[in-house]
């Protein structure tokens, strides 16, 4: 309690200091007066009684200054010191904030944007129970292609395999649907058994398809998504009272899935596989999308090795009937996002280039600035300003403008996010999943203080290197800017020109990058 009170009185301390300062100079005052009638009672002549009164008080301002860091935080009171200094230098060299600013801002902004999308279609996690267990599995015939799996090669597998807590096949196409508030072309899929154990999801409302939905001849049932509810069946929750017609059939409504889900392919309905009979019991006829969820305790290694071993029987047993000579398996996330990931890897690596080019010309910048500054580091070096406590000061300057560019970058990146989402296929899988979110805000951040670190650090030491007595005597100098400055000055100009012409190779690579990303159509979306 006595140490919480203690800092709560420090950092008063700290953002008092006015009120603070003037009653430590009140009471050093009466101290002093109080020493000074001493001396004049013990006979000193005034000038005298007062310069023994400040010896013995050890100097005011030092006095002060000793009792200042006592009472307040020093780290903290030298932290907003040299943040108010390195605000009034940036302040004084408007244009140069400006540009710095600017430049940080497109940079940071660029690659928040795409880091957004790279992180919402590659990074961010699938919003199922245990995601890592479910994975898409395909059949690899003669040419080592993978291709879609058989009616009977599935149901072999499925009733072989001991790695697997479930597996399901699951189509889906377009269907005319008609019942609701209007009628509508919408995505229905036709999933087996174990589909909704596979992915680990329920409905909201209703239930799940019971045992007597899944055979043939059954009464159908479907499930529906929630934005269809509630956009056409008005959100009702007295699901007994809706039917929907398509394929000739009348449905019954019997349950309501979570928002957001609408796996496979942006499906709006979930129709019982089993109500329609076995279309093609052909081991040729590659008709199914297969997907598992792996018992707890196995790995996906372990899984592939069983289901090759099943594969390489199912051949050895049916020769020339079967097209299928092994069997491949990805995690779900993979499998979704396998034919966009390297192009987006791609994007990705093609704007941080950017931003790197665009870090160059702001080193170049504050090399600039260091380089007309060299005289006022050389004298405070001469004061007894040691390296550290400079270098110190380029890093608050440069944490200011990374911060002022970061907060800008995230705004940009928001209107970025927006129209890359805008522009993008709506195939493009997962793209609800795109945003602004807390990963994306902490990696804006962790590039600030990264950016703040690396230009601080560069500018820094390039500019406390030099000889303090060599950058005095060029300084005093009447002429416009000394040898070395000249010299600075003309390496910075060939820098820009060649960053420059990188920056503008670079955004041709940035916007190819982008059209092969926007060209790209999945096979299968989320």
């Amino acid at each position: 309690m006595r140490s919480l009170r203690a800092l709560l009185l420090r950092l008063g301390g700290v953002f008092r200091k006015t009120q603070y300062d003037a009653d430590l100079s009140s009471e050093l005052e009466s101290h002093l007066r109080m020493h000074i009638e001493e001396n004049l009672r013990a006979g000193m002549s005034p000038e005298e009684a007062r310069r023994q009164a400040l010896i013995k008080l050890g100097g005011v301002e030092q006095t002060k200054e000793m009792v200042r860091e006592r009472r307040g935080l020093p780290i903290l009171e030298i932290l907003l010191r040299d943040l108010r200094f390195g605000a009034r230098m940036l302040a004084k060299n408007a244009g140069f904030t400006l540009i710095a600013v600017f430049t940080l801002a497109l940079g940071i902004g660029a690659t928040t944007a795409i880091f957004s999308v790279v992180y919402g279609v590659l990074l961010r996690p699938l919003p199922y129970p245990k995601p890592d267990q479910i994975f898409q599995l395909w059949e690899v015939n003669a040419k080592g292609h993978r291709v879609n799996f058989t009616e009977p090669n599935f149901s072999d597998l499925r009733s072989t395999s001991q790695s697997l807590e479930g597996l399901a096949e699951c189509n889906a196409g377009p269907f005319t649907i008609t019942g609701g508030s209007e009628p509508t072309r919408t995505l229905a899929a036709v999933v087996s058994r174990d589909f909704f154990k596979v992915m680990g999801v329920s409905p909201l409302f209703g239930r799940g398809f019971h045992a007597e939905d899944q055979r043939e001849g059954a009464a159908p049932v479907l499930l529906v998504s929630h934005s269809y509810w509630q956009q056409y069946l008005g959100g009702s929750t007295d699901l007994s009272k809706l039917k929907l017609a398509a394929d000739h059939k009348v449905f019954s409504v019997v349950g309501v899935m979570p928002q957001g889900f609408r796996f496979p392919d942006n499906a709006d309905f979930w129709v019982p596989r089993e109500i329609y009979p076995p279309n093609n019991e052909s081991r040729t006829a590659h008709n199914w999308h297969v997907f598992g969820r792996m018992h707890d305790g196995i790995i996906l290694p372990q899984a592939r090795a069983e289901f090759t071993t099943i594969a390489h029987r199912l051949k050895q047993q049916y020769g020339q009937d079967i097209d299928m000579t092994d069997a491949a398996a990805d995690r779900l996330q993979v499998a979704m996002t396998g034919q966009v990931r390297s192009a987006l890897f791609l994007l990705l690596g093609a704007v941080s280039f950017l931003l790197l080019v665009a870090c160059a010309n702001v080193a170049n910048l504050l090399l600039a600035q260091a380089a007309r500054r060299e005289r006022e580091l050389a004298i405070r070096a001469a004061l007894g300003a040691d390296r550290s406590r400079l270098v110190w000061q380029f890093l608050m300057e440069a944490a200011l403008l990374c911060g002022m560019g970061g907060v800008i970058g995230v705004f940009a990146a928001r209107w970025g996010v927006d129209a890359l989402v805008g522009l993008a296929p709506k195939e493009l899988p997962r793209l609800d999943s795109v945003s602004l979110n807390l990963p994306v805000l902490l990696f804006a951040l962790s590039l600030c203080i990264l950016l703040a670190a690396g230009l601080g650090i560069l500018t820094a030491f390039r500019a406390t290197s030099g000889d303090v007595r060599e950058a005095l005597a060029e300084g005093g100098k009447q002429q416009a800017g000394g040898q070395r400055e000249q010299r600075i000055g003309r390496t910075i100009v060939a820098g820009q020109l060649a960053i420059t012409l990188v920056l503008l190779v670079g955004a041709g690579l940035l916007g190819r990058s982008l059209m092969r990303v926007l060209s790209v159509d999945p096979v299968l979306r989320a």
